[in-house]
């Protein structure tokens, strides 16, 4: 691969490419434009398209990735540059690239679907480069791994261990009491954590001055979230979560409408917790609790999603996860081999 050089006086650009930035008219781009352009030119067609607002910072990481793979020493790549060698060398780095962040960072490899997550990113900016007729490689050329299929036991949490998590709080913190809500949501609801963060109080705190309900608790039973696929549905809270963020909204003396807040103001004023204090939070409740197991929120959502299908049926927990087919929900419900032995014995004895 042969990189066109920076013109004089000027280094590749590093950093977001976010559509924030300014403006890239697609009819501008041509084979001498910056790589980065077309990337930025995609986020905005992506954004134009509708794509959520959880979705378009996750491909931006995506690309900066590559963006700043093929940018190493100062290079300038221009969309000319761009080749089978490239995308072969960038599948090759992510093979061997370990974990940025999380409780096992720099230890091992990024896994088979994260790696695809990123390919798949570049897919679609290959795909956009085809559609405006430029010389990029076909997206095809980029080839997923096979991801195996998870372990029985990937994202298990029984019900002794979901209540190991929640005890593992000293409440008497407003902090300890601000998270065991939060878990206390997740496992109720089963929403992802970019739905959570994103929820306003107003969304499940009814008005002081309503009259009270038969179980006395001013927190709404149901509340709409926002979810994947720019998709809005229905959950339901149980009456432990519901005293639970009853007890913690009842102690906050702030007016910031977030509904899980954090001590540090973000840009605007506010001071919505993010989605990696929510991951933080759960990953150092497991550690007190004494699980083995690297627990993330999705933990949460797979051990709800299995109750409902459970206990209810599969339509139904199809439903309530928000998922648009079946198979999706079917791959939550593994059990364990425990579990399957004791329900073999029970049958066959």
């Amino acid at each position: 691969m042969r990189i066109t050089p920076p013109q004089e006086g000027k280094t590749a650009g590093t950093g977001p490419i976010s559509t924030s930035a300014s403006y890239v008219d697609p009819r501008d781009l041509g084979p001498n434009s910056p790589v980065r352009d077309l990337a930025r030119a995609y986020l905005q067609e992506l954004r134009d398209k509708g794509r959520s607002e959880t979705t378009l910072p996750r491909y931006e990481r995506f690309l900066v990735e590559f963006l700043d793979f093929i940018g190493r020493d100062g290079a300038n790549p221009r969309i000319k540059d761009l080749d089978l060698r490239i995308l072969k060398a960038y599948g090759s780095h992510l093979t061997r690239r370990r974990l940025l962040a999380g409780r096992d960072v720099g230890k091992r490899p990024i896994s088979a679907a994260s790696k695809n997550m990123h390919l798949i990113a570049l897919r679609g900016l290959l795909k956009f480069g085809v559609l405006l007729d430029l010389p990029v490689p076909g997206p095809e050329k980029v080839e997923l791994g096979k991801a195996p299929d998870p372990s029985p036991d990937a994202r298990h949490l029984d019900q002794q261990k979901l209540e190991r998590l929640m005890e593992s709080f000293d409440t008497a913190t407003d902090d300890c009491l601000r998270n065991r809500a939060l878990l206390e949501f997740l496992a109720a609801t089963g929403c992802r954590v970019s739905e959570l963060v994103a929820l306003d109080r107003a969304k499940i705190e009814l008005d002081p001055h309503a009259v009270k309900g038969k179980d006395g608790v001013r927190i709404a039973d149901e509340v709409t979230v926002f979810g994947k696929g720019s998709r809005y549905r229905r959950v339901f809270l149980r009456m432990r979560a519901r005293e639970w963020l009853e007890r913690y909204l009842r102690s906050r003396k702030d007016k910031d409408p977030a509904l899980f807040i954090t001590r540090r103001k973000k840009e605007g004023g506010s001071y919505r917790m993010s989605v990696k204090m929510a991951q933080t939070i759960v990953a150092e409740a497991a550690k007190r609790a004494g699980l083995a197991e690297s627990v993330s929120p999705h933990w949460l959502r797979h051990a709800a999603i299995t109750a409902w299908a459970t206990q209810m049926n599969v339509p139904a927990a199809q439903r309530l996860a928000g998922h648009r087919n079946v198979a999706t929900t079917s791959r939550y419900l593994g059990s364990t081999d425990a579990e399957l032995k004791e329900l073999y014995k029970k049958r066959f004895g």
